[in-house]
């Protein structure tokens, strides 16, 4: 059984998909055993056998995992990344200083099996929660660089699974930590048409924060109008004015008021005539 178990993560881990599944098919005590939920380690960076079906697109043993072996798409491995990060990066891994490193002799069909493995993942259900909803893959999770899956679908070019991503409400305004969007990614990778495409959702989509501020404004239109002010409010002004003017011009208050009543409240006319009569 160990030596079985062996060649079945070798299997996963370097994405033979065909020999996995034969082994997977061909072991009950295997088949009964195997949870895939399970992390392999600090050596394997606690990917489980989750996240490795996802990272190279094995659909059938994806399926298999996700909906005969309780399989939860939502566990993290070292790095706090998802099946859906893994899947989402493509045939194509970031490594640690950024830059995009391709997977050599991956299948030209890779696109098609990761967005069926995409699919799946979306369809994925798990445990009933509280309120009577059930836990399903979280789309927006972010990784320990803030990355969400759809910043990784983004930088690899995955025109379809983008497309899925959006669809079912993946955040087009998330930052990593360079304070990249999904669409900053695609545009560092050049491709130029997926970033035009994601920029164009972006303006004709609302930002979260646009949402708060027109909540406000639409609170402050609730109000009561505004009417101008009050009558009590004018003759405070006015009284205001007239001791002002009366300490300037150093006149009594009664003078001060008869010359701003004369010249409609002009204050500097007021002044003007006043040192005329002096």
């Amino acid at each position: 059984m160990g030596n079985t178990t062996t060649k079945f993560r070798k299997a996963l881990i370097n994405g033979d998909e065909n020999l996995a599944y034969q082994i997977y098919e061909s072991n009950p005590q295997l088949k009964e055993s195997l949870d895939p939920n399970t992390s392999y380690g600090e050596p394997y960076q606690h990917n489980t056998p989750l996240h490795y079906a996802a990272r190279h697109g094995m659909n059938r043993i994806l399926g298999t995992f996700l909906f005969v072996r309780d399989g939860n798409p939502n566990k993290r491995n070292v790095h706090n990344e998802t099946s859906m990060h893994l899947l989402c990066m493509g045939p194509q891994i970031m490594i640690s200083e950024g830059a995009l490193h391709p997977r050599l002799a991956r299948p030209s069909e890779d696109d098609f099996r990761r967005a069926d493995c995409l699919r799946m993942i979306l369809k994925w259900k798990g445990a009933k929660l509280d309120q009577g909803e059930y836990e399903r893959a979280a789309i927006d999770a972010v990784d320990n660089k803030k990355n969400t899956p759809l910043h990784y679908a983004a930088a690899s070019g995955m025109k379809t699974c983008v497309e899925l991503l959006v669809k079912h409400g993946g955040d087009l305004f998330a930052e990593n930590e360079n304070k990249d969007t999904p669409c900053d990614c695609a545009e560092k990778q050049h491709h130029k048409d997926l970033a035009l495409n994601l920029e164009s959702q972006m303006v004709f989509s609302r930002d979260p924060e646009a949402e708060d501020i027109e909540a406000e404004y639409a609170a402050l239109d609730k109000r009561e109008p505004y009417e101008g002010l009050r009558p009590q409010d004018l003759r405070r002004l006015k009284d205001m004015l007239i001791v002002e003017s009366a300490d300037m011009l150093q006149a009594p208050l009664f003078t001060a008021e008869a010359l701003l009543r004369a010249h409609g409240n002009d204050k500097p006319r007021s002044f003007q005539m006043f040192s005329v009569l002096l």
